[in-house]
């Protein structure tokens, strides 16, 4: 009986990683992207992301599968709030040590296509460069609930169990921030 036990328990702990792998697999880019967009440095997003990652199968992974991404999309958000709250204390500390110097841009490139003409391709690229200025300058909850609900594709309510507020808030922060990017992206064209 024990025996039976552990090999259903082992059986059970290979499913369930394996079921882990797949989450991750799936959902480690968009998560990449939401944390590059909030810190704006491809090594700390990466950082940010496999912190989680390990966070996530330590404290998570016993939990039912339909809870898993709010929980993720939740432990990406609280750990971007952390990085930016350690990096403003750091900046405090260490300010007599500032460099001036600014982080490299990540330049967005559109694959190239044998249906786009070259004027099509310039406008769509200065149109991306122009969002990325634009998202790169909403404020830290207009761009969490921008980047749940339309690059990820939760629902109001998972957005806002990750978010830790309200729906209605939710709804705000999204109106706030589409209309941000609509103005600016308006302006540029």
């Amino acid at each position: 009986m024990i025996t039976s036990t552990i090999n259903q328990l082992s059986i059970e702990s290979m499913d369930n990683t394996a079921k882990l792998n797949q989450f991750f697999i799936a959902h480690e880019k968009k998560a990449y992207a939401i944390a590059f967009m909030s810190l704006k440095n491809q090594e700390d997003a990466l950082d940010v992301v496999q912190d989680v990652m390990i966070k996530f199968v330590q404290k998570y992974s016993n939990k039912e599968e339909s809870c898993w991404c709010v929980l993720f999309y939740r432990m990406i958000n609280n750990r971007v709030i952390d990085f930016h709250r350690a990096n403003v204390k750091n900046k405090k500390l260490f300010s007599f040590l500032t460099n001036n110097e600014e982080s490299d841009e990540v330049l967005c490139d559109i694959e190239d296509s044998n249906q786009l003409d070259i004027v099509n391709q310039i406008n769509n690229e200065m149109t991306i460069s122009h969002l990325q200025v634009a998202l790169d300058d909403l404020p830290t909850r207009q761009l969490q609930s921008f980047m749940c609900r339309i690059w990820e594709g939760l629902s109001v309510a998972e957005t806002a169990q990750s978010m830790k507020c309200s729906q209605g808030s939710v709804k705000t922060h999204l109106f706030r921030a589409l209309s941000n990017l609509r103005s600016k992206v308006n302006r540029h064209e």
